[in-house]
């Protein structure tokens, strides 16, 4: 018999899960020697290591997306705000800073909705950035829409913190909050209760 934790977590998407965190988990690593290397740092194998993630994070968002509306195990609808995410959105910032109650909320609750519509958005403009500081030359018509070269690499650099922003806070309301969330999510359990 299926627990509500194997029907909210199916293993198609905590394979996706664990997909993303060590895509962005390189993809910060190698972002930040990128910007800020070291003397005799192999920089070819760090940028090659970077594109080879950000490709993967790529191809497994096309993925996640596709099988959000096709799956066996659709969820596109849990991510759309509704009337009752309107009605709970303050209540649940207030939560966030202790100074309220923990509001009743769905699946999702409205900043993680907004979290998770985010991020796609934010990966596919890191992406562009991305490509236009790997060929500036070629892409230097799209660069100028940006401001120019230098404004493509402080957004890139700004977004980079961004991501580590959300993630952050994201690992600490895991724990925080979703312990037996995480247990399911990466090792597709629950802790057990100890009997008294």
């Amino acid at each position: 018999m299926s627990s509500q934790l194997d029907l909210d977590h199916p293993l198609f998407q905590r394979i996706s899960h664990w997909i993303n965190l060590i895509n962005f988990l390189i993809l910060g690593i190698t972002g930040w020697f990128i910007h800020s290397p070291y003397q005799g740092m192999p920089m070819s194998l760090v940028r090659n290591l970077h594109f080879i993630f950000m490709y993967l994070l790529i191809i497994n968002g096309i993925v996640r997306f596709y099988y959000s509306f096709f799956g066996k195990h659709k969820d596109y609808d849990t991510f759309f705000f509704n009337s009752q995410d309107l009605k709970t959105t303050w209540p649940q910032i207030k939560y966030y800073l202790f100074l309220g109650k923990h509001p009743k909320t769905g699946k999702y609750n409205p900043l993680q909705k907004m979290a998770y519509i985010a991020l796609p958005i934010m990966a596919v403009v890191q992406a562009v950035t991305g490509f236009i500081l790997y060929k500036p030359v070629q892409l230097a018509s799209l660069a100028d829409s940006f401001g120019g070269l230098a404004a493509v690499r402080g957004f890139h650099y700004l977004l980079m913190w961004l991501f580590i922003a959300v993630i952050a806070v994201h690992l600490y309301l895991v724990f925080t909050a979703a312990y037996e969330q995480f247990l399911f999510m990466f090792f597709g359990k629950i802790r057990k209760e100890k009997s008294v």
